[in-house]
């Protein structure tokens, strides 16, 4: 875990929250035996709340943008009905292949259908009608997943994107005038926060979740 996300009250909430399943703690010795960027890893209490939501939400088609080693997947996997939908899209191949190579032989995904490739070229090709949507993707393509996403995001649906803090960055006013990447997500939160089609509500979990409700 990334000592960001780690401090003290996180791991109060993580020790009083529910136990965390087996095959995602095994997924996550996986993900930072394999893979050289590791802490891209969602964690247990963001894994957690979108199994939540997916729970209340009892969604028809879910849609998500960056696989990575697929912790969220499963969790999004986790309280959805057999009748869900479930899509996946990661760009990097052999990202994806580590991914399939370690869920093959959990039963439970194979629901989830795994797409390769850029996800503003394969978004287009799927037609699909999705009231859930996950993102955690690039990050500066994330003005573009959002234009994209918003007219297939079904009425009443949740749309999230990860790390919308960006470490804390987001709060200092030299990164915004200086980082470019900082710029980009303060001026995507800001274009989340000013528009009255839906609701957002920015969550400071880990690094940041920013939840969208369509109207």
């Amino acid at each position: 875990m990334h000592p960001d996300w780690q401090d003290k009250l996180h791991i109060y909430c993580e020790q009083n929250s529910s136990p965390e399943q087996q095959y995602l703690k095994d997924n996550t010795a996986f993900t930072w035996r394999n893979m050289l960027n590791a802490r891209q890893l969602s964690g247990k209490l963001q894994g957690q709340l979108l199994s939540l939501l997916v729970a209340l939400k009892n969604p028809q088609c879910i849609l998500e943008i960056g696989t990575f080693t697929g912790y969220a997947t499963a969790c999004l996997t986790e309280n959805a009905s057999n009748e869900t939908q479930i899509h996946t899209i990661e760009a990097d191949l052999e990202t994806a292949f580590k991914t399939k190579s370690f869920w093959k032989n959990y039963n439970f995904m194979e629901k989830v259908q795994f797409h390769e490739g850029p996800a503003l070229e394969i978004l287009p090709t799927l037609n699909l009608k999705p009231d859930f949507i996950f993102v955690d993707a690039d990050k500066h393509n994330y003005i573009n997943y959002f234009n994209m996403c918003l007219p297939i995001l079904q009425k009443g649906g949740i749309m999230l994107f990860d790390n919308t803090l960006w470490s804390g960055k987001v709060l200092e006013i030299e990164f915004i005038e200086k980082d470019k990447d900082t710029k980009k997500m303060h001026a995507f939160n800001q274009e989340l926060a000013k528009c009255t089609n839906w609701k957002t509500l920015v969550l400071p979990i880990r690094d940041g979740l920013s939840a969208i409700i369509k109207n």
